[in-house]
Protein backbone atom coordinates (compact mmCIF):
# COMPACT_ATOMS: atom_id res chain seq x y z
CA UNK A 1 0.00 0.00 0.00
CA UNK A 2 2.66 2.05 0.88
CA UNK A 3 4.15 2.03 -2.63
CA UNK A 4 0.86 2.91 -4.00
CA UNK A 5 0.70 6.16 -2.39
CA UNK A 6 4.19 6.91 -3.10
CA UNK A 7 3.75 6.63 -6.78
CA UNK A 8 0.79 8.66 -6.50
CA UNK A 9 2.70 11.62 -5.07
CA UNK A 10 6.09 10.98 -7.43
CA UNK A 11 4.22 10.54 -10.25
CA UNK A 12 1.04 12.99 -10.59
CA UNK A 13 1.66 15.18 -7.43
CA UNK A 14 5.55 16.07 -8.10
CA UNK A 15 7.03 15.39 -12.13
CA UNK A 16 3.21 16.07 -13.95
CA UNK A 17 3.47 19.55 -12.16
CA UNK A 18 6.77 20.40 -12.98
CA UNK A 19 6.44 19.40 -16.94
CA UNK A 20 2.82 21.62 -16.77
CA UNK A 21 5.08 24.44 -15.36
CA UNK A 22 7.96 24.10 -17.78
CA UNK A 23 5.47 24.51 -20.63
CA UNK A 24 3.60 27.13 -18.84
CA UNK A 25 0.27 25.03 -18.98
CA UNK A 26 -2.73 26.77 -16.49
CA UNK A 27 -4.32 23.95 -15.40
CA UNK A 28 -4.67 23.80 -11.96
CA UNK A 29 -6.54 20.15 -11.82
CA UNK A 30 -6.11 17.95 -8.94
CA UNK A 31 -2.28 18.61 -8.52
CA UNK A 32 -1.39 19.87 -5.25
CA UNK A 33 1.65 21.94 -6.22
CA UNK A 34 -0.47 24.05 -8.64
CA UNK A 35 -2.54 25.66 -6.32
CA UNK A 36 0.10 27.04 -4.32
CA UNK A 37 1.63 30.60 -5.09
CA UNK A 38 3.78 30.85 -7.85
CA UNK A 39 7.41 30.90 -5.29
CA UNK A 40 5.88 27.41 -3.61
CA UNK A 41 5.06 25.64 -6.47
CA UNK A 42 8.60 24.25 -7.36
CA UNK A 43 9.32 23.51 -3.66
CA UNK A 44 6.45 21.75 -2.92
CA UNK A 45 6.64 19.57 -6.41
CA UNK A 46 10.15 18.69 -5.28
CA UNK A 47 9.36 17.94 -2.24
CA UNK A 48 6.17 15.73 -2.78
CA UNK A 49 8.65 14.05 -5.40
CA UNK A 50 11.03 12.88 -2.66
CA UNK A 51 8.50 12.08 -0.61
CA UNK A 52 7.26 9.59 -3.25
CA UNK A 53 10.34 8.25 -3.72
CA UNK A 54 11.08 7.46 -0.23
CA UNK A 55 7.68 5.69 0.22
CA UNK A 56 7.98 4.04 -2.93
CA UNK A 57 10.97 2.38 -2.35
CA UNK A 58 10.78 1.38 1.55
CA UNK A 59 7.27 -0.05 0.21
CA UNK A 60 8.86 -2.01 -2.10
CA UNK A 61 11.68 -3.23 0.09
CA UNK A 62 9.14 -4.19 2.73
CA UNK A 63 7.17 -6.13 -0.09
CA UNK A 64 10.61 -7.93 -0.66
CA UNK A 65 11.70 -9.09 2.81
CA UNK A 66 7.82 -10.86 3.30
Amino acid sequence: MREVVGIILLVPQGIVPLVLMALDVDSKSWFIAMHLPDWARIPAAVVLMLIGAALTITGVRAERGR
